[in-house]
Formats: C-alpha cells, structure tokens, sequence
C-alpha cells in the first residue's frame, strides 16, 4: 500500500514539473492602476516600458510556468482589490489573452491599467514573452486592450 502511494506520488510530481506547473517565487512587482485615459489613438503609449524592462532583466524563458504566472496574476488581484477594483474583472481579462489556459504559458503579465478603448472600460495588459523556453530573457512583449463588458480583445500588439 505504502509503495504503491508514493508511487503515484512521485509520479503526479513529474507530471506537473514536466508540464512548466512548478511554483515558482515573483522576483518582481507588477503594476497595476486606474486612471481612465482613453489609448484610441495612440494605443502603444501604455507605460509599461519600465516594468518591462525589470521583468526581462530578471526572467528567463526557462522560468516560465503555470505557477509563476498564477501567483503574478494573484499579486495584480490584490492590487486591483486594493484600489477598489473588481479583481475578477482583471483575472477574466488577463485569462481572455491566452489561447490555452492550462497549458504552459510562453509569457507573463507584468502590467495593468484599467483606462478606455475606443470608447469601452478596458484593462490594457502588458506582458513579458519568449519565443522560447530556451531564451536568457523575457524581453518580448505583448500589449492587449481588453474589454471590461464581455472580456473582448479589442487591440493587440506585440514584438512579432
């Protein structure tokens, strides 16, 4: 009986640590704040650079897991909570950028800012990406404008 438990113990360990599952400690802060500026016609000016640049500094792609990205996200909705935000709203929006939820993710949310897109409540969400897991650094970025009322991708951007 004994065996046969830490069989299938050692087994689901394998599992979620070949699978990018793995927890992992946030090295950095990510930001998240309010201010209502409408992006419509400049939606690259979202000041995400400084974040950025700190998360790529300090992430590689070989970093990049379903923990680290959950316990970022758990961070950014703390914060949204704190300034009077519903963090649902972020956590829906941030999970309505990613093609595959469960699977292990080539990126990392660093920046939030609930503000205005073409006339909607959006939450523009920055990320730190790598083409690969191989990578030293998390220097790509994605940028996503993403409706409030039906989670809607209004605007994408990214190095490609």
């Amino acid at each position: 009986m004994n065996r046969r438990l830490i069989f299938y113990a050692v087994l689901v360990a394998s599992v979620i640590a070949m699978s990018g599952c793995t927890s992992t400690e946030v090295k950095c802060d990510p930001v998240v704040v309010v201010t209502g500026k409408d992006y419509t016609s400049d939606p690259v000016s979202v000041p995400y650079e400084e974040t950025h640049s700190e998360f790529a500094e300090n992430y590689s792609g070989a970093d990049l897991s379903v923990g680290l990205r959950d316990e970022i996200i758990n961070i950014m909705r703390d914060k949204a909570e704190e300034l009077g935000e519903d963090a649902e709203v972020l956590y829906q929006c941030i999970k309505a950028t990613y093609t595959n939820w469960n699977e292990r993710p080539n990126r990392i949310p660093c920046y939030a800012e609930k503000c205005r897109y073409e006339d909607e409540a959006t939450w523009a969400i920055a990320f730190n990406r790598a083409n690969s897991f191989d990578e030293e650094s998390l220097g790509h970025f994605d940028l996503f404008f993403v409706s409030i009322a039906d989670y809607e991708i209004l605007y994408y951007t990214g190095c490609f």
